[in-house]
Order: C-alpha cells, then sequence, then structure tokens
C-alpha cells in the first residue's frame, strides 16, 4: 500500500479492511497507523490512534485515516515506512505500506 500526498497537507483516507476476500467487521479495541522513518527505528515520526480520533470507525469495517498538516509539516520530503495495526482481544493485525511526502511550494512559513 501506498500513500502519497504533498507534505503539510490535510489527508483522508478511507478504507474496508478484508481478509480473504471478506469484510472484516470485528470490533477492535485499538487501531495504529504508525510512521517511521524506516522500519528498524524504534522512535516514530508521528501516530495516529483511534482512541485518539485520527481514526475513525465509520462501522460494516469501514474506516477513514485522517492526517493533519500539523503531522507533517516538519518532515522531509520522501518516503517512511508505515502500517496499521488493529488490536483485539487475542487477535493482532498488522499491514505495512509506504508514506510518500512530495513537494510543497507554498510551506507553513509562506501561510
Amino acid at each position: 500500500m501506498i500513500i502519497e500526498f504533498a507534505r503539510g497537507d490535510t489527508y483522508q483516507k478511507g478504507f474496508l479492511l478484508k481478509q480473504n476476500d471478506q469484510v472484516v467487521t470485528d470490533t477492535f479495541s485499538e487501531i495504529y497507523f504508525t510512521v517511521k522513518q524506516n522500519f528498524e527505528e524504534t522512535e516514530y515520526v508521528f501516530q495516529k490512534k483511534m482512541s485518539t480520533g485520527g481514526i475513525a470507525d465509520n462501522g460494516s469495517g469501514h474506516y477513514t485515516l485522517y492526517i493533519e498538516p500539523s503531522d507533517t509539516n516538519g518532515l522531509s520530503f520522501g518516503e517512511y515506512d508505515f502500517d496499521f495495526e488493529f488490536v483485539a482481544t487475542g487477535y493482532k493485525k498488522t499491514f505495512a505500506g509506504v508514506l510518500k511526502l512530495t513537494k510543497e511550494v507554498t510551506h507553513q512559513a509562506n501561510e
């Protein structure tokens, strides 16, 4: 999975959670979206959680990720590793991908 947008922009991504082509409608205690410089790092660059409103459960296996300009304003252009982790009692499933921050001309300081 690749997520690509201009650094410092608002980004929303809706997605349907599926496993073996079946929609997963389980109830999760937490969902994490974690971004790191690369997967080997211990510290994350930024993280969104369902419990803090960064990920919304829209029902029927559909979710929306919300990335705010402040999440990426200070980051360098380029690629970062990320994953979504879905957690429930006795269950944890992780899906990995790449976040690509593209160039912007109007920087935060120019707004």
